[in-house]
């Protein structure tokens, strides 16, 4: 009988073992991460900063301005007392911002020409007349427009609309002055040399007119700018015309 031997035993196999669960932290949302938190904190410090800067500049610059329109309106209301007052007794103002001076002249040239206005008017017109252009001018010629709105800070074109009308209006004040003159002498003579007068004075007279609106309305532009002016309404009353 044959016996059995003892058969190999099998060798186990070793197990490897899995893997160990690695810890895997939950991400927190980016809003509660601190880093975000921080940065977001930084920028919001920032730009709070940059908008107190900005309102800061912003309200210095409001009161500067302000300032500066203050400053403007106090000039120009000095120079329109000197101004007004000047041209008083030198016409009338026209509607809506113009001013007709010495609207006499005209009338008393033309007149005198087709002899529809009397020597002894047209003369004592123009003896007003000559009078109160004298008077104008010296009023205004003595005005120092570098003293009323000059090292203030004021705008170079702002300046230059009280230096120009006030030499403007100056020259043209005198021009009128040689108008009242030349008429006198007109009435005095006759014949051609009485229309001789008479055209000289109608030329210089177109020329003063010229030089004088150019001149008012620099005038005008000053005190818009200063925000002081007012249209002069229609039917308002003015200043007296000259030898009215």
């Amino acid at each position: 009988m044959a016996i059995k031997g003892k058969s190999r035993s099998r060798a186990r196999r070793a197990v490897t073992p899995g893997p160990r669960p690695a810890f895997v932290p939950v991400k927190r949302p980016l809003l509660a991460r601190r880093g975000f938190q921080v940065t977001a904190l930084v920028v919001i410090l920032a730009v709070a900063a940059a908008a107190i800067v900005y309102g800061l500049a912003k309200e210095r610059t409001k009161q500067r301005t302000e300032a500066l329109q203050r400053s403007m309106r106090v000039a120009t209301t000095k120079y329109q007392v000197i101004v007004d007052g000047a041209l008083a007794n030198a016409g009338q103002p026209l509607p809506p911002s113009g001013f007709n001076a010495f609207p006499s002249l005209t009338t008393d040239i033309d007149g005198l020409r087709k002899g529809t206005v009397s020597a002894k008017t047209a003369a004592k017109d123009a003896k007003q007349a000559t009078a109160n252009a004298k008077t104008a001018e010296a009023a205004i010629g003595k005005v120092s427009p570098a003293a009323i709105f000059g090292g203030k800070g004021f705008d170079l074109a702002f300046v230059n609309y009280a230096i120009n009308s006030q030499t403007k209006l100056a020259n043209a004040l005198k021009l009128y002055e040689q108008v009242g003159s030349l008429l006198q002498m007109a009435v005095e003579a006759g014949g051609v040399q009485r229309t001789t007068l008479l055209d000289r004075a109608s030329a210089v007279l177109d020329v003063a007119s010229t030089l004088f609106n150019d001149g008012y309305n620099d005038y005008v532009n000053l005190k818009n700018t200063a925000g002081i002016f007012t249209p002069t309404a229609i039917g308002g009353s003015g200043a007296a015309g000259a030898g009215g």
